[in-house]
């Protein structure tokens, strides 16, 4: 389906949009059953000559982008703000290598979970677990996914958003163009359940804090410690916070506060900020850029940016973070600036992913569980001023038990 078809078919859906649309629970699965799990992400070009037509497929997607342009003018609006930030964008894989290094984490994901849920849960459930990226700009596609699915005769799935946290512009713009391929003509369609979000998994918790470990060795002995944290979370629009009651800007922050709360270091000074979302709509929170000026302003020298709603190393981190907060940190006289690497293929993070997984998956002879009751909000959010999310982990008790593994 062409951004410009899927403009035309596309219809506001807030079940959709929100993840409400989608069973939310543990599938039954019969021994036989080929559950396929489908690791769902915004996507991203590989090569600059794919950075137009990315950029393009993004600014026509109105689920995740506001053009303050009627729809008619949408086509042409986007052409011209894609050729115009290509240019920016072609540049920006010069300064990396000349590539992005997304897919290939992605790929590197779906081999690595899928050897942790045959060797962990497929014998016990006796089913076969098979798993797909599916990217909803670029390759590998959400169509060439469900083909492969098909090819598979794949009878159950569990949908994984590569994304930590629900954002209407993340996960919701992915569900939303799942459910449009669903509505063509002799379109293959599955019993399905979706992992909305794992904010609060303690693996993932753990996975950040060693990456920030490992950031901060980076910094010369005498400044570490005060250097100053920042957590960098995915752009994402206020609007949705607003018409959809959005979660995000809370779920990133109660992320955060899970991992000050396992790192135990109550003197070292932390903040959270976006990036700015592609369109014309306002951030749901303060930006990158904003918070370095204000950490400049107070005298921090030392600053550790923290990607905490990008589990893989991307243009986003590379660039964005890496090279352009670089500079305007250097700028305004941070003389000591570093940015953690992805979580990529950490082994908590594929845990996490596994287990999020096991959680949304039973043998059909197990009756449904009652879902684990949220553990009482301790904070507030500092964006929306709503209660942060405090829960257990998982949502549901999971009915597959791995088999005892040993570290590699």
């Amino acid at each position: 389906m062409t951004p410009f078809e899927y403009l035309r078919r596309f219809r506001p859906d807030r079940a959709t949009l929100t993840g409400e649309a989608f069973e939310l629970g543990a599938l039954a699965v019969e021994p036989g059953s080929t559950v396929g799990v489908v690791l769902m992400g915004l996507g991203g070009p590989s090569r600059p000559e794919e950075a137009v037509p990315f950029l393009y497929s993004r600014l026509m997607d109105p689920a995740e982008v506001e053009l303050r342009v009627p729809q008619f003018a949408r086509h042409r609006t986007a052409r011209l703000l894609a050729r115009r930030r290509g240019r920016r964008l072609a540049q920006a894989f010069e300064l990396i290598g000349g590539a992005s290094p997304l897919r290939r984490h992605a790929e590197e994901q779906a081999r690595a979970l899928q050897r942790v849920l045959s060797e962990g849960y497929d014998r016990s459930a006796g089913v076969d677990f098979r798993v797909y990226v599916a990217m909803r700009h670029g390759e590998p596609s959400m169509e060439a996914a469900r083909a492969q699915m098909a090819e598979d005769a794949v009878t159950k799935v569990v949908l994984l958003p590569l994304q930590p946290h629900f954002s209407a512009a993340t996960t919701g713009s992915s569900l939303a163009y799942w459910s449009a391929l669903e509505d063509e003509p002799a379109a293959d369609h599955w019993p399905t359940t979706l992992v909305r979000d794992y904010a609060g998994h303690p693996k993932l918790v753990h996975a950040l804090s060693e990456r920030i470990d490992e950031g901060l060795q980076r910094f010369p002995r005498e400044v570490r410690d005060r250097v100053q944290i920042l957590f960098a979370a995915h752009g994402a629009q206020r609007r949705h916070l607003t018409a959809l009651d959005d979660p995000y800007c809370c779920q990133v922050q109660a992320t955060v506060e899970a991992v000050l709360e396992a790192r135990a270091e109550p003197e070292r000074s932390v903040g959270v900020a976006f990036e700015t979302p592609l369109g014309a709509g306002r951030p749901v929170g303060p930006t990158v850029d904003d918070a370095l000026d204000d950490l400049a302003s107070d005298g921090s020298s030392a600053v550790l940016v923290v990607p905490v709603s990008f589990i893989s190393d991307r243009v986003e981190t590379a660039f964005d973070l890496d090279v352009t907060a670089r500079g305007r940190a250097a700028g305004r006289g941070v003389s000591h600036f570093e940015v953690t690497s992805g979580l990529n293929c950490h082994a908590l993070l594929i845990d996490a992913l596994a287990e999020s997984v096991a959680g949304h998956v039973r043998p059909a002879s197990d009756g449904p569980r009652a879902p684990v009751p949220p553990a009482p909000s301790r904070s507030t959010c500092a964006v929306c001023g709503r209660a942060v999310p405090a829960r257990e982990w998982p949502d549901v008790a999971p009915h597959l038990t791995p088999r005892q593994r040993t570290a590699a």
